[in-house]
């Protein structure tokens, strides 16, 4: 049997693949913490001039208040656009170390880095010294994001991939809110750094007890590691010993570890086809996402129930996207179009709205912004499972890693963008509105997934689609025949 099929017998979702999901499902948690920090400890707080003529931060303490960087805001968006560029060389550099060690040895070393790293913040002195340990902060989290999503998936049947890579960023908006919370309470941006680096080390504990992909095991030819780690998961799922045995994988990937490379997503014209679509769909996500996530103060006047609002707004489009996506008459390519569509319509539709004067904000601008973000969240939720779908097992980690390395380029550009309002308030919105909409014609070019069997190598993706061309020539040719004989 094939690893799909195993998973049949394993368990699609049983009670200790629930347990290893939860854990990497919660490390999303704590990535929020770090991916948009940069919101509440580069803030620019208003200030109180003193008797003396000195300036007092007013509620909260940043870099900017501590550090005199009143004029020099730059520094901020400098920082977290070098931050975004260390996200991207993890998922480049990163998501190529787990196709060739492993996903659970490389996240298990990668995630406790991260945490470390995250910790030395709270020590910085100036923004320079911030600057690079913020770097390697996202070298870390670029390389987590992708691996534990990756494993994640690879644990479980392909049947609730939906459902469990909707859960995910689900837990990563609930982090944005609770970030929000968090930065209200821990007003001092040292403290803030603390309590949001600490967190990370209850599901690092956790991974100990997480299997290694059998997945990826059968797909560097160690079918006997993944006969047996799929044998142990069933066990520990409570199936008898005598269907354990009965988990026999076939022997039709080579035995010999093959390392594969970006050259790989370019060998065909169907697999570059998915390379380039989805490079362009991932950036625009990110760039959309995050730029609207850091635009989300602009909203409205609080700055901490903007950036809560803004995760929680989330929550809704995963259930949207989960529902519609498992329907044949939406599926994953019409979804993924629609969201992106919506999203552009609402941004570029705040352009026609009446903002107060005083405060640049209005209830019609804070309603389309935030039905932006949903329909942004929703896309970048859907373009995670799309990907993991439409690349095959042998490239899917450098398949997502390149996408993600297009995200990352999309997320360095976000923290400019919303410093373009003082040329004309609406346009940060109109931008991201625009590369959404372009975005979602494009997305018509990919073939969909849903009911589609998972591919595990570059063949496969070959033969599933001239098994569909022949099809549908052959629909064509049987219709004509039918046209000719009436």
């Amino acid at each position: 049997m094939d690893v799909e099929k195993a998973f049949q017998v394993v368990g699609n979702f049983g009670r200790y693949q629930a347990s290893s999901f939860v854990c990497l499902a919660s490390i999303q948690f704590f990535l929020a913490l770090q991916m948009v920090q940069i919101m509440f400890i580069g803030a620019k707080p208003d200030v109180t001039t003193t008797s003396r003529g000195i300036m007092q931060p007013v509620g909260m303490v940043t870099i900017v208040t501590e550090w005199k960087l009143y004029d020099k805001m730059w520094t901020v968006d400098l920082v977290q656009s070098i931050f975004m560029f260390g996200v991207l060389m993890g998922n480049l550099l990163i998501g190529q170390l787990s196709d060739k060690f492993g996903r659970k040895s490389v996240l298990y070393k990668v995630f406790g880095m991260l945490i470390f790293t995250s910790f030395l913040t709270t020590f910085a002195n100036n923004y320079k010294i911030l600057a690079a340990i913020r770097y390697f902060v996202g070298v870390f989290q670029g390389g987590t994001v992708l691996v534990s999503f990756v494993l994640a998936q690879e644990l479980l049947g392909s049947s609730v991939w939906t459902i469990t890579g909707n859960i995910m960023p689900a837990l990563f908006a609930v982090g944005i809110a609770a970030l929000a919370g968090l930065a209200s309470i821990f007003t001092n941006w040292h403290d803030l750094c603390l309590v949001t680096s600490l967190p990370g080390i209850l599901p690092l504990l956790g991974l100990i007890f997480v299997p290694e992909s059998p997945r990826w095991l059968y797909s560097q030819g160690k079918v006997g590691e993944a006969e047996n780690t799929l044998q142990y998961m069933a066990r520990k799922n409570g199936v008898p010993q005598t269907v354990c045995s009965s988990i026999i994988l076939r022997h039709s990937v080579k035995k010999k570890a093959v390392t594969y490379t970006i050259r790989d997503l370019f060998t065909s014209r169907q697999i570059a086809v998915r390379t380039i679509v989805m490079g362009y769909l991932w950036f625009v996500c990110s760039f959309a996402y995050y730029g609207l996530t850091m635009a989300a103060g602009d909203l409205s006047p609080n700055l901490y129930t903007s950036v809560a609002l803004s995760g929680l707004v989330e929550l809704p489009s995963y259930v949207i996207s989960m529902f519609l996506i498992d329907r044949n008459w939406a599926g994953r390519r019409k979804t993924l179009a629609g969201t992106l569509l919506f999203c552009g319509v609402a941004c570029v539709a705040i352009m026609f709205v009446h903002v107060n004067e005083d405060t640049g904000t209005s209830t019609a601008k804070l309603v389309l912004g935030l039905l932006g973000k949903l329909a942004i969240s929703a896309s970048f939720a859907i373009v995670y499972i799309y990907a993991s779908e439409l690349f095959p097992t042998v490239i899917r980690n450098v398949g997502m890693g390149t996408s993600s390395v297009c995200a990352r380029v999309g997320g360095m550009l976000a923290p400019y963008i919303p410093s373009l309002k003082k040329f004309a308030a609406p346009l940060p919105f109109v931008i991201f509105g625009l590369v959404s909409l372009i975005a979602g014609f494009i997305s018509f070019a990919l073939p969909e997934t849903l009911n589609q069997p998972i591919p595990d190598t570059i063949d496969d993706v070959i033969k599933n689609e001239n098994i569909k061309t022949n099809a549908t020539q052959d629909d064509t040719t049987h219709l004509l025949h039918d046209t000719d004989a009436v």
